[in-house]
Order: structure tokens, then sequence, then C-alpha cells
């Protein structure tokens, strides 16, 4: 009685808790934004070889002006989190004042706190551009340290020219030449793969229906465990995982997270996802794994023939679902939604001890976690009473939930129906975990190669 009391209590606390929370994204900055904001500084950078000799006919057609005002309007609409608003704040200040519009350039410098770790610049940024002109003697040693693709280049040219310093200057400008050249062959990579991948993925989507219509179904699922164990195991896991959430919070609330070095960052987000994933696993060695030993053959891992092929398969027709259900999300939930704090802080992981840590986050550990909770656990459970198709989409809809992002939600979904349809057309979790591995991995080498 007590047992079942306790579930009955824990189940309206995570209800509060997660539809809080869930509503909450709606007013969160999408990651996303960030994201197209560091395509623009991309474009930014290729304006530097309209001047190149070698690249002046093939940039002619870029409009300067038109791709400053759009830069602009981009920065002012963007809603980002509130740590990423000074570096908003310099880089609107830039592009106004390579429009010439000094004034608005210089409020938006004004606006960055002195205590801020952008404050520096932004006062050496407002003394070049004041009237008259201020020449700071630290200003060509923050400019180099605190700015970086376009925006320093605008800001040490403006510096060069007041200065008087030709030399300087064309170093300046055949530095920006070799790193924009580069920037075009990142720009084209982070076009043409995804497009590469969306056709793929479209072909082997359509080569999937016409071997399913030949193929006979799988045999259906039968579990040991009953309902009210799938209801303990996810109920005690959303508990942990807000738990977690608040535990680690309390631990370092003196430490400031937000503000360190983006190692220690890294390293909290994985603390973090080691404690809910731990109280996951140990969910189910308490309530499945050790009362029901006979139930670890349905949490197999084994090297199924074709399971390569599956999971790159699965990848690739992840793509259109995933980028089709997306652009529905983007439409039902607007700016907000926020987004998947995993993936978090990638674009800004510069030094290579963060991004393996980052990695070692998202497409390693994620991956074996979730692949052994959602379809090792979660879609036998509900396939195995609601059949095979109904427990697909009911699985893929807790893994979308369990990620607490409107946004996210759909396409979630939709990479967990294709994730469950493997499981059950493998029976092994191996391609599963590929699959996810594989997703999580290119979405942080796009991010990576994005940012530079």
């Amino acid at each position: 009685m007590m047992r079942r009391a306790l579930l009955v209590v824990t189940t309206v606390l995570v209800l509060l808790l997660g539809g809080t929370r869930f509503v909450q994204t709606l007013q969160e900055p999408q990651p996303r934004a960030q994201i197209a904001l560091e395509g623009t500084d991309l474009q930014l950078q290729l304006l530097t070889l309209k001047t190149d000799p070698d690249w002046r006919e093939a940039m002619a057609p870029l409009d300067e002006r038109q791709l400053l005002s759009e830069a602009v309007e981009a920065y002012r609409e963007a809603k980002l989190e509130a740590p990423a608003r000074p570096a908003q704040l310099v880089k609107l200040g830039l592009l106004e004042a390579a429009r010439g519009n000094t004034e608005p350039a210089r409020t938006a410098w004004k606006q960055v706190e002195v205590r801020s770790p952008l404050g520096p610049t932004a006062a050496v940024l407002a003394d070049l551009w004041a009237r008259p002109p201020i020449l700071p003697p630290e200003a060509e040693n923050i400019l180099e340290s605190k700015l970086a693709g376009w925006y320093r280049t605008a800001a040490l040219t403006r510096l060069y020219q007041l200065q008087q310093r030709s030399d300087a200057l064309r170093t300046l400008q055949a530095d920006a030449s070799a790193k924009a050249t580069r920037t075009l062959v990142r720009l084209g990579v982070l076009n043409l793969l995804p497009l590469a991948a969306l056709v793929a993925g479209l072909v082997v989507l359509v080569s999937w229906v016409v071997w399913r219509n030949r193929r006979p179904d799988p045999p259906g699922w039968q579990v040991p465990w009953n309902v009210q164990t799938v209801w303990e195991v996810m109920v005690y896991w959303f508990a942990a995982f807000f738990s977690a959430g608040f535990l680690v919070s309390a631990l370092v609330a003196g430490l400031r997270p937000e503000q360190a070095d983006p190692l220690f960052q890294a390293l909290f987000t994985l603390l973090v996802y080691g404690l809910i994933a731990g109280a996951g696993l140990g969910l189910l060695w308490s309530l499945v794994w050790k009362p029901h030993p006979e139930s670890r053959a349905l949490f197999s891992y084994r090297l199924v023939a074709g399971w390569e092929r599956w999971g790159i398969g699965g990848w690739l027709a992840a793509v259109p679902l995933v980028l089709a259900t997306s652009l529905l999300a983007q439409r039902l939930v607007g700016e907000g939604g926020g987004g998947n704090s995993l993936l978090t802080g990638i674009g800004g992981a510069d030094a290579w001890p963060v991004r393996i840590v980052l990695f070692l986050s998202v497409a390693v550990a994620a991956p074996l976690f979730e692949e052994t909770l959602f379809r090792g656990f979660v879609f036998p459970s509900l396939a195995s009473r609601l059949g095979a198709p109904a427990g697909v989409v009911a699985s893929a809809a807790l893994f979308g939930i369990a990620h607490f992002s409107a946004l996210e939600f759909f396409p979630l979904f939709a990479l967990g129906v294709v994730l469950a349809t493997v499981y059950h057309y493998t029976r092994s979790l191996a391609p599963c975990i590929l699959l996810h591995s594989l997703w999580n991995g290119s979405t942080f080498l796009f991010l990576t190669v994005l940012s530079g």
C-alpha cells in the first residue's frame, strides 16, 4: 500500500514539474537562433574577398549593403540567452558602424556592462568611433584577443586606419582573405552535405517501404514485467532527472557554472547527465534485471547481421523526417521552445579538451543510456500491450517528452520512430546506438564546423 501511495505522489509531482518545465520552454530562446547568427557571421567573412583580386569577380554578386542590413536585423531580433547578450551588442555595434551609423553603434556598446568579459572591448570600440576618436594604448591587444572573423577585421581596420599603419593594414587584409577562403570551403560543406544526406535519406525511405511490403512482420513482443514496473521505472527516473538537476545546482551554486570556463561547463554537463543515466540504470537493475533475470535477453547489444547497414540507413532515413517535423515545430512554436541542453555550448567550444568532453556526452553517453532505456525497456513494454505500431509511436512520444523542449519534441519524436522501428526489426540495440551516435555526432560536427 505504501509503495503504491509513494508512486502516486511521485507521479503527481513529476507531472507538475514536467508540465511546468515544458511550458517554460515556450518562452526560452532557441539554440538555433544562435546557430543562424553564426551562419550570418560566416557570410560576413566573405566580404573580405570582394577586395581580393583573385576573388573579386566571383564575389561581385555579393551585395555588401544588403548583407550588412540583414545581419543588423538578425542581431536586433535575435532572442539569445543572457550570457550571449554582451557579444550580441558588441557585434551589433560593429555592424552599425560598418553601415556608417555611428551613434546606434556607440549606443549598443554602452549597453555592455563594464564588469562583463566584453566590457573593455566595448569601451575600446566606443573610443575608436568617438568624435574625435580616442586611441587607447591597449586597443590592439584587446581587439585581437576578444574578437574574431569579420568583426575582428572591421575593428582592427578602423584602428590601423586611425593609427595610419598601412603595413599592419595590408597584413590584416591578407590574413582576412586567407581566412575568408577557408570560410568559403566551410560554407560549401555545411550546405552540400546536409543536402546530400536529405536526398540519400529519401532514397532509403522509399527503399524501406518497398522492402517492408515484401517482408513478413517480425514476431510480437513479450515482457516478463508488469505495468506497475513500467510506471515505477519511468516515474522514478523522471523524478531522478529533476532531482539531479536541483542537487547539482545546489552543490555548485557558489561556483556560478554559467560564468565558468568552457571546460568546467562541459564537465558539469557530463556530471549531471551521468547522475541521470546512473539513476536510470539503477532503476532498471533493481526493478527489472534483478527480479527478472530472463529480461536481459531483451536488452541485447549483439552485432546482428547487417547491424551497421541498419544504423547508417536509419540515420539517413531520419534526415528528411526530422527536417519536415522541425519545420512543423517552427511554425507551431514560433520563436521560443528551448532546445537540447546537451548540445548547448558546442558552438563556443574552441579548445579540444572541451570538444572531447562534449562529444563523449552527446555521441557516446547519451546514445548508450537512452537506447537502453527507451528502446530496450520502454518500447517492448508498450509494444507487448499495444502492438508494435502503437508501441513505436508511444515510445517515440515519450522519448520526445523526456527532452523537455517544446521545439524539439516533434523532431525527436520522428527520430524516436526511426529508432524504435530499427529495434523492432533487428531485436538489437547495437544498430540503434550506432544510429543515435551518428545523429548526435553529425550534429556535433555541424555545429563545430559552423563555429570554426
